[in-house]
């Protein structure tokens, strides 16, 4: 081949380089006139991060970048205003009246996540989390069931058994005085709790720091730079995504649960092995609807199972390390919740009690306060089944526009939360609470798509943070000051690790 050959080639290749350049600036820059044509006030995008604060390689869904969205929209006093995620048009709701409609009141237009996933080709994981319309409606009726309050009951036992390894891990770092990372030991319960709930098997997270159960949680966290482009991708050119095969749960994740699930429902079904757990539940519903024109498939409860372990570890995680940071800076507070807690332990002779749960009021005040300081999803988004028009407004929405609902921004708006920065359990006391719109604390969603896991979120979070209260006083470690929200995660995580010292009791 001669140079000129050589030189033809790369000349080729320039220029072929230059106009696919050429060609996405254009894209990008028409979709930055959608809203203008459409009269609706917007943020000025900028090529080609739209109106992104960064590039967000590790974020599966919108994430904290509504913050400042929200906080400009709402500067010019308005109820809503378009934005840019890359090319894609976002409209940002501000107004509570608005968000009731999208969430409740005229939620068959909004009934479905603007959230990637790949029914094509990663059926193992269409969860509930991500199914989409009349999908989603049967999923929801046929899981339902799994969470009533017959069943909470029973997993509180549950809970409770896997909470003693915990307090014994804790012990014997406090006797060895150590600085205690308390992410991980929560972690480590929450796992257990959702090895046994989920799939009756017993994770022994404190036991073998090595579980594999563990290194599939750490693994769906990891984002290295292949799965980092497999995000990108799956938010900037969705359907050449899924037609690549991509998906946003680890491939190493999938095959391990189905593996564990496949052996797992084997066994007892050669066995007749019957147990009260997410598994067993979910078997009987797939084989009650096998028949069906909609049946719950194997497909369906491997995708639930994965989503229920995702969910589980993550989220509680999160609001129970981050109350007891709280509280460990706050030892007034600390002190308030112990007392509370040992004065209803004292009704019911020293027992931690579903009865007794109900009656811990100022807990549960301090939870709600965690998850408004540091709200595990960090934004909702919804996409418009049909073309919409918001009520007293000129505004109408196309068929397929993604809707975002800023729960951080909300959370920490100083309108309705004065000094929102502080930690102040007593915004959610009674009086407080009946004169605050609902629809300004949204930790769980709100509406026929809320969290289908609250009540067991909400009671795994209690008893961990009873556990540790009333058996240890807690302390901020010199390792850890102040913590600071990351940016670019879908999930809410700190920059910094908190590590907490204690004392028995």
């Amino acid at each position: 081949m001669s140079v000129l050959d050589i030189q033809s080639i790369l000349l080729n290749i320039v220029i072929v380089t230059l106009l696919l350049f050429l060609s996405i600036y254009l894209y990008f820059k028409y979709s930055y006139t959608y809203w203008s044509r459409r009269g609706i006030p917007h943020i000025k995008p900028k090529f080609p991060l739209g109106n992104n604060d960064q590039i967000s390689p590790e974020a599966t869904s919108y994430n904290i970048e509504t913050l400042e969205w929200y906080k400009e929209f709402k500067g010019r006093g308005l109820k809503c205003g378009g934005a840019w995620s890359w090319a894609k048009p976002v409209l940002l709701i501000i107004d509570p009246d608005y968000i009731k409609d999208v969430l409740l009141k005229d939620f068959n237009y909004f009934m479905d996540r603007d959230m990637f996933s790949n029914p094509i080709h990663d059926k193992k994981n269409e969860s509930l989390f991500v199914v989409k319309k009349d999908e989603w409606r049967n999923m929801r009726q046929k899981l339902s069931p799994v969470f009533t309050s017959a069943k909470m009951k029973v997993i509180f036992h549950t809970i409770m058994e896997c909470s003693k390894p915990m307090i014994e891990k804790i012990e014997e770092l406090e006797r060895k005085k150590a600085d205690i990372h308390i992410k991980d030991i929560v972690a480590s319960f929450n796992i257990d709790i959702i090895g046994r709930v989920a799939l009756g098997l017993e994770s022994n997270c404190f036991a073998d720091e090595n579980s594999k159960f563990r290194q599939m949680a750490k693994e769906f966290v990891k984002v290295d730079f292949g799965r980092s482009i497999r995000l990108l991708m799956s938010r900037i050119c969705e359907k050449t995504a899924q037609r690549l095969g991509i998906n946003n749960v680890p491939t190493i994740m999938t095959e391990f649960f189905s593996s564990v699930i496949e052996n797992n429902i084997e066994a007892r079904r050669k066995y007749n092995i019957h147990r009260i757990d997410f598994l067993d539940l979910m078997m009987e519903v797939m084989d009650s609807t096998k028949d069906d024109k909609n049946p719950f498939t194997y497909d369906n409860l491997i995708a639930n199972i994965i989503l229920f372990f995702i969910a589980g570890f993550d989220t509680s995680t999160t609001t129970v390390h981050l109350a007891l940071y709280e509280l460990s800076r706050n030892p007034e507070l600390q002190e308030k919740t112990r007392t509370e807690i040992m004065k209803v332990l004292e009704k019911y002779d020293g027992e931690i009690t579903i009865e007794g749960l109900k009656e811990m009021t100022y807990l549960k005040q301090v939870i709600d306060e965690t998850l408004r300081l540091y709200t595990p999803v960090q934004t909702l988004s919804r996409i418009t089944t049909q073309s919409y028009t918001f009520k007293d407004s000129n505004i109408t929405l196309e068929k397929d526009t993604t809707v975002l609902i800023p729960t951080m921004a909300l959370h920490r708006d100083s309108d309705y939360y004065p000094d929102p920065e502080r930690f102040d359990p007593e915004r959610f006391n009674t009086e407080k609470k009946i004169t605050r719109n609902p629809y300004v604390y949204l930790p769980f969603g709100n509406g026929p798509r809320n969290c289908i896991g609250m009540r067991l979120g909400i009671m795994q979070s209690s008893i961990a943070i009873i556990q540790i209260i009333k058996n240890f006083r807690l302390s901020l470690s010199p390792l850890t000051d102040k913590v600071t929200l990351r940016h670019g995660v879908f999930l809410l995580q700190t920059n910094e690790e908190v590590y907490l010292r204690v004392e028995r009791i």
